[in-house]
């Protein structure tokens, strides 16, 4: 199982990494103030799907900004549930459980920090996040739900591979779910990513796939997976 619990991890992570790849319309001398709403959108915008509209996306048309991000969370889940045998049923819990999960992340975008890109202005954005545990003692509970189910032999015999795998991933999303009814969350680290000009020519802004992984890494502890 700890294999499952690996996917998940990843999933989450790159979730944000992708939604961090957004570019925001500019102008050719941003604000620091422009700088941590564009992060602090982006950050809103996956967690929760609710963000400050006077920041604009350049790369989505306006008013699909949360469509776009359902279509990459479904995106994405289909990549990993064809993988690992998830019927639909199991699949929209899957999906239940990484709402959640974003729901309940933390984190607060501090100081914007002027930099020099090139003859360009940039800023480097300080985000502060609180580890979200969801995987805290996960490992240890899904083994006693094993013990469990494969102590009755003669029903796990008489159940086929799409009904064992729906036991398990049933306990699994329950086991997960039960931490987010009262979340813990590990001390406050500070995330530094660039907030800089994209396309000259369009003069659109952004931060990179690997500042978006660093925030999407950082959002989840993987306390409970090692």
């Amino acid at each position: 199982m700890k294999k499952q619990f690996r996917v998940l991890a990843a999933l989450l992570a790159v979730i944000v990494c992708m939604c961090t790849a957004l570019t925001g319309c500019g102008s050719s001398a941003p604000k620091e103030d422009d700088a941590k709403k564009y992060v602090q959108a982006v950050l809103d915008l996956m967690c929760t799907g609710e963000y400050d509209k006077s920041v604009k996306f350049a790369d989505v048309e306006e008013g699909k900004e949360t469509e776009m991000r359902d279509e990459l969370i479904d995106e994405m889940l289909s990549s990993v549930a064809d993988d690992a045998s998830m019927d639909e049923a199991t699949k929209g819990k899957f999906r239940d459980f990484i709402m959640r999960a974003f729901e309940n992340c933390k984190y607060t975008v501090k100081d914007a920090v002027k930099t020099d890109d090139d003859g360009s202005t940039g800023y480097d954005v300080t985000v502060s996040i609180e580890p979200l545990k969801v995987f805290d003692g996960a490992m240890e509970s899904m083994q006693e739900e094993m013990t469990a189910l494969t102590s009755d032999t003669e029903k796990l015999m008489n159940m086929s591979e799409e009904e064992m795998y729906g036991v398990i991933y049933d306990a699994l999303f329950k086991i997960l779910n039960a931490n987010l009814d009262n979340p813990t969350y590990g001390e406050p680290q500070d995330i530094v990513v660039h907030y800089g000009l994209i396309d000259k020519e369009k003069k659109t802004y952004g931060t990179s796939s690997e500042d978006g992984e660093k925030l999407g890494q950082a959002l989840f502890s993987m306390e409970g997976l090692e």
